[in-house]
């Protein structure tokens, strides 16, 4: 029986490349995003996988498509929360409504989509939550609310994975740094015709440069797999060695 893999947010940029990376690992999957034109752009490109238009915030979704799978699957092997927003700024210029729907999409669609797949997550084999933050939980960044939520996540994580262990379920985050999947143009923090440019800038501050989605994927596809039956409860930084460089300071200066 084929393993099943369900993922949010998997119809662009690093979703995307996860999908890709699940079907070559002959894994059933079912991706959830809110944007019918990406679905219907891809769905030619990817046959094989359930495509479900949705708003992941919104429990009502989350429960028809536990419904679709205990009809389909009867379970669900891996649970991959990657759905996510930014808006940038702090205090001084965040609306009220941007910070609750980077909260309601960032953190809470996590909270309902564990809580609501659980008992199909329970009857997998070996199965892995990962939940996708960023370095931004570690370090302040251009959106205050960006870096509450993913700190949030990198706590729901360890708490997830030290409540859900007696069943046998592994629990772990992975915090990327930039990658060139145009994350900033989707979300309109940066023009497009801006964006090479700003790879080009910010790949100065990271030892390895920017990374690309499959760099990601890979860190991922090794966490679901048997290999790391023993990892859980942990927060993967994947940066190019850029929250490193941070600290790094010539000793002369001081």
């Amino acid at each position: 029986m084929k393993k099943v893999a369900v993922i949010t947010g998997g119809t662009s940029g690093l979703g995307l490349q996860i999908v890709k990376e699940l079907l070559n690992e002959k894994y059933k999957v079912y991706s959830i995003s809110r944007s019918i034109d990406k679905i219907e752009k891809i769905r030619e490109e990817f046959p094989e996988v359930e495509f479900i238009c949705g708003d992941v915030s919104k429990r009502y979704v989350i429960e028809g498509l536990a419904q679709k799978i205990e009809e389909q699957e009867k379970k669900i092997d891996v649970l991959i929360n990657n759905a996510g927003i930014i808006f940038a700024g702090g205090i001084e210029t965040l609306s009220y409504e941007e910070w609750n729907e980077m909260f309601n999409i960032n953190v809470g669609a996590i909270f309902s989509c564990v809580k609501i797949l659980l008992p199909l997550i329970k009857k997998g084999t070996n199965s892995s939550i990962i939940n996708i933050s960023s370095i931004s939980s570690k370090m302040t960044g251009s959106s205050m609310a960006y870096s509450a939520c993913k700190a949030s996540v990198d706590m729901i994580t360890k708490s997830l994975a030290k409540e859900l262990a007696k069943y046998n379920i592994r629990v772990n985050s992975v915090n990327p740094g930039i990658i060139n999947t145009g994350f900033q143009v989707h979300n309109n923090l940066i023009g497009e015709s801006d964006y090479p440019k700003f790879l080009n800038d910010i790949s100065e501050t990271y030892p390895l440069g920017v990374g690309e989605a499959s760099d990601v994927s890979n860190l991922i596809c090794f966490l679901i797999s048997d290999k790391a039956k023993w990892i859980t409860g942990s927060n993967y930084i994947i940066d190019g060695g850029r929250a490193v460089n941070i600290w790094n300071f010539d000793l002369r200066e001081g």
